[in-house]
């Protein structure tokens, strides 16, 4: 069943001049809802769509990671040479979505040739350093906050998250509490330029089609700060989801097209805190969760505990040296041990090393 169907359909045909030939769902969430349209415009003409509602009343409803944010990105990039859906139109609550619907598939690992998903990562590499050259000050981003300092290309979106945690989880888990601490006080070194970063890229947020990238999906986290924060949610995303050695493989053309340098102690910075901020991301869930008995957390219960693996070794690759880092990675282990799916898949980040 599709909530509040017939007010979407409204919308949909008020946006194209037309009617709804289909709604069906593509993906859903705690609070969003994906729907593929297939419609006639006002002369009949074909559109091949894809509709994004929010409810407003999930995990992150009443934060800055809302629609709106997203629709500000899609039409700031709308005339750069990015490969982003277009914008339709967005309604007046600003609570749904209309935008073109991309060809393409977002399946990446389960590809069977490595020289198919090389090429694929390539041409992704390409995609990202093509968002990467866009000057952020030719930008029109209401609301978006612009890094003052070196330091603030890290913290600002680091204080978002943690202020998001503040509001939403009574209790923080010892990792994510411990960790973001330690980021917060040890900013990574280094004169970053300012770049509008997509802030979840990677395997499962783009679309391919014919060996090429068609689309770079899901804008909601984007943000201004530093390229290699991107870069970090490539490594982090691979890992989890597959596809490791091709998108390692496919960076330092990223860099070349860039024109930006693989940076081995910003990169491990901003590697744990991607961690970090997707273990924010399962508490808040797993917090309001606790409000909604039809929400799914099965994702959630084994994320979390994964993530609280991974964080340690993070942290240390990042130059975390504190004593109390040994005895949080012990009762990570064991807690991630204790779940037998985890003990059978779960393995320890691969050390960062720029391709030869």
């Amino acid at each position: 069943m599709i909530p509040r169907e017939g007010e979407l359909r409204a919308f949909v045909e008020q946006s194209v001049g037309g009617r709804v030939l289909e709604l069906r769902r593509s993906a859903t969430g705690s609070s969003r809802v994906t729907l593929l349209v297939d419609a006639l415009d006002a002369h009949g003409e074909p559109r091949a769509l894809v509709l994004r509602h929010d409810s407003g009343d999930g995990p992150l409803s009443g934060t800055d990671i809302d629609l709106a944010r997203e629709a500000v990105i899609y039409r700031a990039l709308r005339d750069q040479p990015v490969r982003i859906p277009r914008l339709i139109a967005q309604a007046e609550d600003a609570r749904t979505l209309l935008m073109e619907r991309v060809a393409g598939t977002e399946d990446f690992a389960g590809i069977a040739s490595s020289e198919d998903r090389a090429g694929i990562a390539h041409d992704f590499a390409e995609a990202l350093a093509e968002l990467h050259r866009v000057d952020p000050a030719a930008l029109d981003l209401p609301g978006v906050p612009r890094p003052a300092d070196a330091a603030q290309h890290a913290l600002l979106d680091l204080s978002r998250w943690q202020g998001i945690l503040r509001a939403r989880v009574a209790k923080p888990c010892e990792p994510v509490r411990f960790a973001g601490d330690w980021l917060g006080a040890h900013p990574p070194a280094g004169e970053p330029r300012t770049v509008l970063c997509h802030g979840d890229a990677g395997v499962g947020n783009f679309l391919h089609a014919g060996g090429r990238v068609t689309a770079l999906l899901d804008w909601e986290f984007a943000h201004l700060g530093d390229a290699l924060d991107d870069v970090a949610w490539v490594l982090v995303r691979s890992h989890l989801l597959g596809g490791s050695d091709e998108m390692r493989a496919a960076l330092p053309h990223w860099s070349q097209r860039a024109g930006l340098a693989l940076d081995a102690g910003r990169i491990a910075w901003y590697r744990a805190l991607v961690l970090l901020r997707m273990a924010i991301s399962c508490q808040v869930a797993l917090g309001h969760a606790s409000g909604d008995a039809a929400m799914d957390t099965t994702t959630y219960q084994l994320l979390l505990p994964y993530l609280g693996f991974l964080l340690p070794q993070a942290l240390r690759e990042a130059g975390c040296r504190d004593a109390a880092l040994d005895a949080l990675e012990e009762r990570a282990t064991r807690e991630m041990q204790a779940v037998p799916v985890l003990r059978a898949m779960a393995r320890p980040l691969a050390p960062w090393e720029a391709p030869a």
